[in-house]
């Protein structure tokens, strides 16, 4: 009996890597069979296929390229639409998907892995046309953007799919679950004993980490300049932009790590608190819910709690 006991707690816990949405996907699932944990990987690599814009063939694309009609959209299309309309209305336009073209003028016009630097000045930057004029039938489960308005989903996207990933496992049998995907983390089901310890890395020093944050549900997601970053005539850019500029923020904040019930909002309002920077970033996630850190570029750290803490 007691050798069964410790084979059961061995095989208990299972863990799977993968490339996802340019960026590692870590998942480790507690109570599940090896084939839940291949439809976890499965699933991440049709979230991809659906809303990535370097895939000519996805779902996002085909809308891009059908701006000025409407276009039929798929239902997991629409529902991250649907998550990024609220994030704009919540956020005051800080976070926009439409500032795609402004992200492929600095240069971030192909995957990261392609982005190089160059002695080629950057366009002068243009405020994002704003979300606001794209035209969203949800009952039909169609969408139309004006002519020359392109959308990005890669602010809500890797938080999306943990969740989405994270929730399955648990609807499917697991008893537990955490994914990970480009560092953006979803929890479900029941946690470990003693939680879900993440270590959060100091984004201006490899491998270090800043602290621990105990998770017993629920999302920790980072939101950081520091990473995604290259040159253009000397000036350093980063995929992270301001949509009433149309440039890379500038805000004075470096990162931000956000925790709370869901990893498509924790990212969204993390982004958008970059933007707005330390004071106004704040106040943000402390309005929208959130425990966060704001990384200053000075070093500082802000803490932020929500209002009903």
């Amino acid at each position: 009996m007691q050798r069964l006991e410790v084979l059961t707690r061995m095989t208990y816990w299972q863990e799977r890597q993968a490339h996802a949405m340019g960026s590692g996907a870590h998942l480790i699932i507690g109570g599940g069979d090896d084939e839940l944990a291949e439809w976890s990987l499965d699933e991440l690599a049709r979230l991809e296929r659906c809303w990535s814009r370097f895939r000519p063939d996805s779902d996002l694309c085909s809308l891009n390229d059908a701006a000025g009609r409407w276009t039929a959209v798929s239902s997991t299309l629409l529902l991250a639409i649907e998550r990024a309309e609220a994030l704009w209305r919540a956020t005051g336009g800080a976070f926009d998907p439409t500032v795609l073209d402004a992200l492929e003028r600095a240069g971030y016009d192909r995957t990261f892995e392609l982005v190089s630097s160059s002695s080629e000045p950057v366009p002068f930057p243009a405020p994002a046309p704003g979300f606001g004029l794209l035209e969203i039938d949800y009952e039909a489960g169609a969408v139309r953007a004006p002519d020359g308005v392109t959308i990005d989903l890669s602010g809500i996207g890797k938080g999306l799919a943990a969740d989405l990933v994270a929730e399955g496992l648990v609807e499917r049998g697991a008893v537990s679950a955490l994914v990970s995907v480009g560092g953006d983390i979803r929890t479900a089901g029941t946690p470990p004993e003693d939680g879900w310890r993440i270590p959060v890395e100091d984004p201006f020093v490899d491998g270090v980490t800043r602290f621990e944050h105990i998770l017993h549900g629920g999302a920790l997601v980072t939101s950081t300049r520091m990473i995604r970053r290259w040159h253009r005539a000397g000036v350093e850019q980063h995929h992270i932009i301001d949509p009433d500029t149309g440039a890379p923020a500038d805000s004075g904040v470096a990162a931000v790590v956000a925790a709370g019930d869901e990893a498509w909002w924790a990212e969204g309002v993390a982004k958008a608190a970059l933007v707005r920077g330390a004071a106004s970033g704040g106040e943000l996630l402390r309005r929208c819910g959130l425990t966060g850190w704001l990384f200053g570029a000075d070093g500082d750290v802000v803490t932020v709690v929500p209002d009903d803490a």
